[in-house]
């Protein structure tokens, strides 16, 4: 039996407001995330966990939220869960609360007009996403089950519903607080924050330490969070105040992308017509989405000390950024020429058109210096590209490091598998016919993503010009 707690909920009916998972016509469980279901202790296997998840049986205090946001640069009032409903916690073996939350479950009072639903396509590219990156390191949330139906809903054409119970270790948003601020809600955003502090940061000064201690967690987390999509090439396509976790956590997965051929300028979002939240611009974005929070803790903190917390912003960015930059190229020691390497390299990227992820894979690849086809094999410009190795190569000389020991760690941080368009493309389209060996195929790799798979080699293939051309819609 599925064992819920309701710590949210609790806060009462101006944080939320109360709903029910509604069925679909042929609802079934189609997938789960057994590894992930035994730490949080939960048996898709018992009949009546499955009918609570299936809406064929009513869940006490399960709640859509609210809040508000800036999106694409404007502010919204309110906004809230449209199309889901967070379940309540559950505790794991470890005996920390995780949220759980069901996309797709059906209209709630912030659907604003919308059926709440969620359709076949945009769920199996969430369950991907969110294994992907958690299995890369980068905190996220994560898919548990996914659940399809018979019955068809409109996006651009008509689609097979779908509902992705995900997990989270909150759901807690920049919004929240930007939804009491500018409601003029003072007691209910002093609510919000104890409950923040209580349940998510633990502090044991005085409050304004304590806030002050949570903001400094959020500034950190965030910068951790963006260092590490630009060093895998994680773009996220809608970077909404709205859409941003005060865990510092991956949310929200829609018209993302994961960078092919490296592009600074990449736009995953095809509905981004001024490109707001390019791949390039994701670093700075979150520091204005940051700087939206700041403003609502206006009242708790005096102007200097919201200033000198968020100033931090920056160096933590670039001192994780750095490192993780580094590691990818099997350095250890820092100086003051890598930024250069580096920089040299991302144009020499960009004006050969390279595939990023095969990049790094190639380089972890080298069993010593003269070991260069892989990295030369698709190159027009070969001198510009050696001379770049020799600049490389003697700043490995400089760590003065084994060669077979270094392979071995580069290959740990430099993954050969990620979420490709034209594969989640083929994942859908096996899943619409009722196939899921390919959406298994695809998870046991994204589980994996530093393995080399022999049996599963095609699904590290870079994309040719046709696949290039594949725009996957994320509306869901």
């Amino acid at each position: 039996m599925l064992h819920l707690n309701h710590h949210f909920s609790d806060l009462g009916p101006a944080f939320s407001s109360q709903g029910q998972i509604k069925t679909l016509s042929g609802l079934k469980l189609s997938f789960f995330n057994k590894t992930l279901s035994e730490q949080l202790q939960i048996h898709f296997d018992d009949p009546q966990t499955l009918e609570l998840l299936l809406g064929h049986k009513p869940i006490s205090n399960a709640v859509s939220m609210v809040y508000a946001g800036h999106q694409f640069g404007g502010f919204s009032p309110q906004l809230g869960d449209g199309r889901g409903l967070l379940l309540g916690e559950v505790s794991d073996l470890d005996g920390e609360l995780v949220d759980l939350h069901m996309k797709g479950a059906g209209p709630t009072p912030y659907s604003r007009r919308g059926d709440g639903r969620a359709v076949l396509r945009s769920s199996i590219r969430e369950y991907l996403a969110s294994e992907a990156m958690h299995h890369l390191g980068i905190a996220s949330s994560r898919a548990l089950a996914l659940f399809d139906s018979k019955e068809m809903i409109y996006r651009e054409q008509a689609e097979p519903a779908a509902m992705l119970l995900r997990t989270a270790k909150s759901h807690i948003r920049f919004g929240h607080f930007e939804y009491f601020f500018y409601q003029n809600k003072p007691e209910q955003l002093d609510q919000l924050i104890d409950y923040c502090l209580e349940r998510h940061f633990q502090t044991t000064g005085t409050r304004e330490e304590n806030i002050i201690v949570m903001l400094q967690s959020i500034v950190d987390k965030t910068a951790e969070m963006i260092a590490n999509w630009q060093a895998v090439g994680f773009q996220h396509g809608v970077m909404n105040t709205d859409n941003m976790s005060i865990l510092g956590d991956t949310i929200d997965y829609g018209p993302y992308g994961f960078m092919e051929t490296y592009d600074p300028k990449w736009v995953a979002n095809h509905s981004d017509y001024e490109a707001r939240y390019a791949f390039e611009r994701q670093p700075g974005v979150a520091l204005w989405n940051l700087n939206c929070l700041f403003h609502c803790f206006s009242k708790h903190l005096a102007r200097p000390q919201l200033v000198s917390i968020l100033s931090k912003y920056e160096t933590k960015l670039m001192g994780y950024f750095q490192t993780l930059i580094r590691t990818k190229l099997g350095l250890i020691k820092s100086v003051d020429q890598d930024q250069e390497l580096f920089s040299s390299l991302l144009l020499l990227l960009e004006k050969e058109r390279i595939d990023y992820t095969c990049f790094w894979r190639n380089l972890s690849q080298m069993k010593d210096a003269q070991d260069r086809s892989l990295l030369l094999e698709n190159v027009s410009n070969k001198p510009a590209f050696e001379a770049w190795l020799e600049q490389y190569l003697q700043r490995r000389v400089q760590e003065n490091g084994n060669w077979l020991a270094v392979r071995v760690e580069m290959l740990k941080i430099n993954p050969k598998y990620i979420v490709r368009n034209y594969l989640a493309q083929q994942v859908i389209d096996a899943a619409l016919n009722g196939d899921y060996q390919v959406f298994e195929d695809m998870i046991t790799v994204l589980q994996n993503p530093y393995d080399e798979h022999d049996a599963l080699n095609y699904l590290a293939i870079a994309a040719d010009n046709q696949q290039h051309s594949i725009c996957v819609s994320c509306s869901s």
